[in-house]
């Protein structure tokens, strides 16, 4: 009975893990709305929905101009695929988003942060049209250079406005936006759905190629090159004509592949990595086969071919057809990499680098919130009937032989309280023998004594120790008004205090750091130190009190 019960609580618990985790990735391009939903398992990923709406009457601006049809698309959307999912992670235009690799001088994360929150670090790395109040920001430190003392930073921002046209689409069709991508990033993140490409350490080339958005994107060891491709409005209006020549196509083709071509080179001279022979093409058109054999054609020396992100994910029955409806196989590049995401609500999803967790959401930090305390108070109750059966199940099942071995550990602990209370009546005796002794040197006081003075500065010395994360090692006194002190310390902070407290002992004049060095000991970093103390001249503890 316990287990049929503890088994139904644990099948309630994963699905709510799953809910409140995971996300359904939402593509929004002009002219179609894509929805995607992923399992991932073991390393492996399951397709669970996948689903599309074209939309009628399309322009580059009908997202702005008219967001009701794609309001009605996406519900309709929803609905169809029996996405249950409210979690959202939505992509803006890459024409929406500035995105820099800024290089910047060396500086700790604590000083970057506190760069980040007084502006003073976009206001002076980056140069933005607008006040930066009216921009989302996302930032990552991509690497940092000790040997240049240099950083790179990743920086992304879009205005708040363009990002808001998404959000009330998804918002209106019932959904909660959790993250929003930039669509590039989307893209980027579909890598993580091919084995030969996630686990590359060659360069990555992705082109996007349409009406509505041109673009490469190069990464290489997690850095990116991000660049639009021009192409003219009459160029675009013809892509999207059904009835364009095969001449005019190859035309258009061969001068995008021509900017494509300038551009890896440019970049491939520029950071002197390997060269770049491949290219993935990605493109929101129906069918790009006449294209990929122009780019071909036109770039020899690159193989350029279709990214396929459903390639090695697995797909059920239900969802083959719909999946093999589409002939051109990156179709679904965005919305897939989307539904990778996951709603790091306990941080179970720290991020690597920062190319795969960009997020524009603003006040994404109150959103996370609200999504945790919905996470706990659903688990609450379920949390507190976990713990009641398991005490019952405990004390149900608890045994005479553990009741004995209780009680030897009652019997052990009773004799360490003995010797507990026998150690500190010693420690009491100590210290009255202690106070004795102060009682004897106090006597003393009209008297010149040297080894009255040096017990003063022994005193001085140990009760200007900050605290138990520093030790002193050695203290070195060869006569006249020097001693040097050695010791070891977990941080700087505590030698700092531990100088500021000897200048405050009355026998020592001055003390200054002399050496810091740090060490390895015991698998534990440390810093060892020396300092100088320049001794008070000696008098009697009577004239001293005087001064």
């Amino acid at each position: 009975m316990f287990k049929k019960l503890i088994k139904v609580i644990l099948n309630y618990l994963s699905k709510l893990t799953v809910e409140q985790e995971d996300v359904v990735g939402v593509d929004i391009a002009p002219s179609c709305i894509r929805v995607a939903q992923l399992e991932s398992s073991k390393k492996k990923w399951t397709l669970t929905k996948l689903g599309y709406k074209y939309i009628d009457g399309i322009a580059n601006d009908s997202i702005i101009e008219n967001p009701e049809q794609y309001v009605n698309k996406l519900v309709q959307l929803l609905t169809a695929s029996k996405i249950k999912t409210k979690s959202a992670a939505v992509s803006i235009p890459v024409s929406s988003a500035i995105i820099k690799v800024v290089p910047l001088p060396l500086m700790t994360d604590e000083e970057l942060k506190e760069a980040v929150a007084t502006d003073s670090l976009w206001e002076n790395a980056v140069q933005l049209a607008d006040n930066l109040d009216e921009y989302s920001v996302f930032w990552q430190v991509l690497k940092r250079d000790t040997a240049e003392n240099q950083m790179h930073l990743l920086f992304v921002a879009s205005k708040l406005d363009d990002i808001d046209h998404y959000l009330d689409i998804i918002r209106q069709s019932g959904l909660n936006p959790v993250v929003v991508d930039v669509r590039c990033f989307a893209t980027r993140n579909a890598l993580a759905l091919r084995n030969d490409l996630n686990n590359s350490d060659s360069p990555i080339a992705i082109v996007e190629f349409g009406a509505f958005e041109n673009y490469i994107l190069i990464l290489h060891q997690d850095s990116p090159f991000i660049s639009d491709i021009y192409l003219s409005e009459k160029d675009r209006n013809s892509l999207l004509d059904p009835d364009a020549s095969g001449e005019l196509l190859k035309n258009i083709s061969g001068r995008f592949a021509m900017q494509v071509s300038q551009m890896i080179s440019s970049y491939q001279s520029k950071y002197k990595i390997q060269e770049i022979d491949s290219l993935l093409l990605s493109s929101t058109m129906p069918v790009i086969d006449r294209i990929v054999d122009h780019f071909n054609e036109s770039m020899p020396n690159i193989k350029v071919e279709v990214f396929s992100p459903l390639l090695d994910v697995k797909i059920p029955e239900n969802l083959q057809e719909k999946a093999a409806a589409e002939l051109n196989s990156s179709i679904f590049s965005s919305a897939l990499g989307l539904a990778t995401r996951k709603l790091d609500v306990f941080g179970y999803y720290e991020y690597v680098t920062g190319t795969n967790n960009i997020n524009l959401l603003p006040n994404r930090e109150n959103v996370k919130n609200q999504e945790k305390m919905k996470f706990l108070s659903r688990w609450g109750i379920v949390i507190f009937v976990i713990i009641a059966i398991a005490l019952g199940v405990w004390n149900f099942l608890i045994s005479e032989k553990e009741v004995d071995r209780v009680d030897k550990l009652m019997v052990e602990y009773n004799l360490l309280e003995g010797i507990k209370n026998e150690r500190q009546m010693t420690l009491t005796d100590l210290n009255i023998k202690k106070n004795s002794l102060e009682g004897t040197l106090k006597a003393t006081n009209n008297m010149t004594s040297n080894q009255g003075f040096m017990y003063s500065v022994l005193l001085g010395i140990n009760t200007a120790v900050p605290n138990q994360y520093l030790k002193l090692t050695k203290i070195d006194y060869e006569g006249g008004d020097e001693l040097i002190v050695y010791g070891l310390s977990t941080n700087d902070g505590n030698i700092l205090k531990f100088i500021e407290n000897l200048t405050k002992v009355e026998v020592i004049d001055k003390a200054s750091l002399v050496t810091m060095t740090v060490e390895t000991i015991s698998e534990q970093t440390l810093k060892s130190f020396t300092i100088k103390c320049t001794l008070a001249s000696q008098k009697t503890i009577d004239s001293r009190e005087k001064d």
